[in-house]
């Protein structure tokens, strides 16, 4: 890694804005490939949500909670296990707590079923049918994760039975909902699907397109060869992870900054970006705020493409109208964090008979009881209002990654969902941040009932002071909502949608691009393969 930014100027083949892990992702294809690459990041580590960050004293994790969504294929081509990643399979996967007693994930889909049976008779076949029908729709509109996405006008077209147009309207134009109440009959599996549906947006399940957050597994399992995976728990939209990361989630950016050393990527922590420099022939580099440039006949910016064009790009760079257009994408975050540390772990509450405790405290565990709490938790945050159940999604990551704490304390890492990034009557102080994260212990003693007691140290982060650490806009996770219109070819513009963009040489990755959010290095390897394709055919020199 290299240090701060060195005066004068430095060139590069290409340069990348942001080093969060689709940034480290796509430096570290490009360099492999052999072009000389620079990654700028403005905060002093790397790895964004997804990098180790400093809770408390001495006990530093990551923010993220989402385990075994990293693309497999960032992990076999660029060679992650040989930087010492590395993953516990855990079985259940998840835990979501219901006052009736908990739901567990297991990969047996058998054990899964009798759950779905006891919410309610035939609930199993109608939860697998929908499911099966979803997978269907995903083979037959033929969209894939790995590449340019396909405009959303255009899929419809791609279908012609009847029933799979029907399927098409209910997922991208009715509500989730709807979707939901046609095909099952329990809250509780109602419940399991809008949380993996609606993860971290603010976006009500009764909003038109809310669904769609139910293909990306769709399209995921379709792209790899359909409903023929050994692990019948790898086709259900329930699916588990792959596994945790050893070290906790930023494990994954500790690897990808190996994998950016061995191939030669120039590393610069402390490094933010001013300005995009461009000229007649297309982009020329970046320039920091203290004059330094760093050019390069191609630039990839992998930040929230809102803050890219308010304050990194001009009108003149693609037109006055794309930026305005930009710009003017609502961001909607509400993110709240907790960290816990306990002197010891608390035993959980309402498990099911003959499930093995500490299996179940090593997976995720979500709060989200019945689709009308969750709608009216996301209702409250779209009214400045906090509500009175918190969703939330968590690990134990001590559990797995024994050395993040000394002396056998764990910490319990929460991602809480929805506070409102601007509430109504002020805005967050330590007094209302501190109500809301005691709201969030008293919901994890639910699942946890001696927590409380257990206690030794505790931080919470309101969403205000996530966008000012992570540079997180509005403490927005996924750099905009996942709603149809927001994705596809639209994201995060017509005119963007391809990575590729209409100022030559200048391309877009990260969580604002397709296909969105979530730890899965999937748009900067996508980004990675649109610069490495158009090399072939544009030999600029360097600026």
């Amino acid at each position: 890694m290299s240090g701060p930014e060195a005066p004068g100027t430095n060139r590069f083949d290409a340069v990348v804005v942001g080093g969060g892990h689709n940034g480290l992702v796509t430096a570290a294809y490009l360099g492999r490939a052999g072009l000389r690459v620079a990654v700028l990041e403005s905060r002093p580590r790397l790895g964004g949500p997804c990098g180790p960050y400093e809770f408390l004293p001495g006990r530093t994790l990551a923010f993220t909670n989402s385990p075994g969504s990293l693309n497999p294929a960032v992990v076999g081509e660029l060679g992650l296990a040989r930087h010492g990643l590395r993953f516990v399979r855990v079985d259940p996967t998840v835990v979501q707590w219901f006052e009736e007693g908990c739901f567990l994930g297991w990969r047996d889909q058998a054990r899964v079923d009798a759950q779905l049976e006891a919410f309610a008779p035939g609930e199993a076949a109608r939860y697998r049918g929908l499911i099966g029908g979803l997978e269907r729709l995903g083979a037959r509109l033929g969209v894939s994760l790995d590449g340019p996405p396909p405009a959303l006008d255009s899929l419809r077209k791609r279908l012609s039975d009847p029933a799979d147009l029907r399927l098409f309207a209910a997922v991208f134009e009715g509500g989730l909902t709807d979707l939901l109440d046609a095909h099952l009959k329990s809250d509780q599996a109602k419940a399991l699907l809008t949380l993996l549906a609606l993860n971290a947006q603010l976006v009500p399940p009764s909003t038109p397109g809310s669904a769609v957050g139910l293909m990306m597994r769709p399209f995921a399992l379709a792209a790899a060869g359909g409903s023929g995976a050994p692990d019948a728990a790898e086709r259900v939209a329930l699916r588990g992870s792959t596994g945790l990361p050893v070290g906790s989630m930023s494990a994954i950016v500790d690897a990808l900054a190996g994998a950016c050393r061995q191939y030669g990527v120039e590393v610069y922590p402390d490094t933010p970006v001013a300005r995009v420099l461009h000229g007649p022939d297309g982009v020329r580099g970046v320039v920091t705020p203290s004059g330094t440039e760093f050019l390069a006949g191609r630039v990839i910016s992998t930040v929230n493409p809102v803050h890219l064009f308010t304050d990194l790009l001009d009108d003149d760079a693609m037109g006055a109208e794309i930026r305005t257009e930009v710009t003017a994408t609502p961001m909607r975050g509400s993110a709240f964090k907790v960290v816990l540390e306990v002197d010891s772990l608390p035993p959980y509450a309402g498990l099911p008979e003959g499930a093995d405790p500490g299996a179940v405290q090593a997976c995720q565990f979500r709060f989200g009881s019945s689709p009308r709490q969750i709608e009216d938790a996301i209702a409250a945050a779209l009214a400045g209002r906090t509500g009175g159940e918190p969703l939330m999604w968590g690990l134990i990551p001590t559990l797995t990654s024994p050395g993040l704490t000394p002396r056998g304390t764990h910490l319990i890492s929460v991602n809480a969902w929805h506070a409102p990034y601007d509430p109504y009557d002020g805005p967050w102080d330590t007094d209302r941040t501190e109500r809301f994260g005691r709201r969030c212990v008293d919901q994890l003693s639910r699942l946890m009932p001696t927590i409380a007691d257990r206690v030794v140290d505790h931080r919470f982060m309101n969403p205000v002071d996530i966008e000012r650490e992570l540079g997180l806009v509005e403490s927005n996770i996924t750099h905009g909502d996942m709603l149809p219109a927001s994705l596809f070819g639209a994201r995060p513009h017509p005119a963007l949608a391809a990575y590729r963009t209409p100022l030559r040489g200048f391309y877009l990755s990260g969580s604002g691009t397709w296909p969105g959010g979530y730890v899965t290095g999937t748009p900067g390897r996508n980004a990675a393969a649109a610069v490495l394709r158009d090399l072939t055919h544009d030999q600029r020199p360097h600026p």
